[in-house]
């Protein structure tokens, strides 16, 4: 068992280690992480992977979210400070233009699927012991979870360009201007509606005032990144073939080689 995932395995201290150390578990030493999901999956033990990816398959996983606001400003900040030019403007994140997609569709695939423990950041931050115990049982914890404590203004000092505010609510941000905010309830009020985030008449009164033509433009903007989006995986299932094509031959080269040795 192991959460849905596409990237890494987790390696930070806490529930993760603790859960490596009852178990037993000894890392394999696998380089290819298709591979290496394969072993995950295929093993009885139990594998913590990060990912932001959306889900790939029905296996347990645990998603956090957070009000769509404070993620977009976030990691429009994290764009500027951690990635080559160039770089994505807020408004191309809050409609979309991104590798994970946009905020209220990466929580639909992961909210709607089974075996998802859907977890708001503004519980995490002060962890209460029964939302401790909802993770430690999600993750196959047998032990008693430690109580929690929140170790962010230590990763603040050390990493403070990552580790930025950590707010728990909403408190706004020069960046984010009444035409993005118009934009972004347009297409993610619903979903901040249904986590609590806002209110039905917060929804209204930020797209009230909209122009047509700035619907009209927002929705054709939509239509073209979904055509991207759909091309884009295209290309990335006709490289998985060409990979996995390469593999094979990588294999049967070897054999060929060994098979001469042999002969020889």
């Amino acid at each position: 068992m192991q959460s849905a995932s596409d990237e890494m395995m987790f390696e930070g201290p806490g529930l993760g280690a603790s859960i490596r150390n009852q178990i037993g578990h000894a890392e394999p030493v696998i380089h290819d992480w298709e591979e290496y999901y394969r072993f995950a999956t295929e093993s009885a033990d139990v594998f913590l992977i990060k990912t932001h990816q959306p889900p790939r398959d029905e296996q347990p996983a645990i998603y956090v979210v957070r009000d769509g606001r404070s993620a977009y400003v976030s990691y429009a900040q994290f764009h500027r400070d951690f990635t080559p030019r160039p770089q994505p403007s807020l408004l191309d994140l809050v409609l979309g233009d991104d590798f994970y997609g946009g905020w209220s569709e990466h929580y639909r695939a992961w909210a709607e699927r089974e075996n998802t423990l859907l977890v708001r950041y503004e519980d995490l931050v002060n962890a209460p012991r029964d939302l401790l115990q909802e993770l430690a049982t999600m993750v196959r914890y047998s032990g008693e979870p430690s109580a929690w404590e929140n170790p962010f203004a230590e990763l603040q000092q050390e990493e403070p360009r990552f580790f930025r505010k950590g707010d728990v609510a909403w408190k706004g941000d020069p960046s984010w201007t009444s035409v993005i905010d118009a934009v972004f309830f347009h297409i993610h009020g619903a979903a901040m509606v249904e986590l609590g985030y806002a209110s039905p008449e917060t929804v209204a009164a930020a797209t009230r005032d909209v122009p047509d033509e700035w619907l009209e433009l927002v929705a054709a903007s939509r239509r073209f990144l979904a055509g991207k989006k759909a091309l884009q995986d295209v290309c990335d299932a006709r490289q998985a073939v060409i990979e996995g094509l390469k593999l094979a031959c990588d294999e049967r080269l070897a054999l060929i080689e060994k098979l001469s040795k042999t002969a020889n």
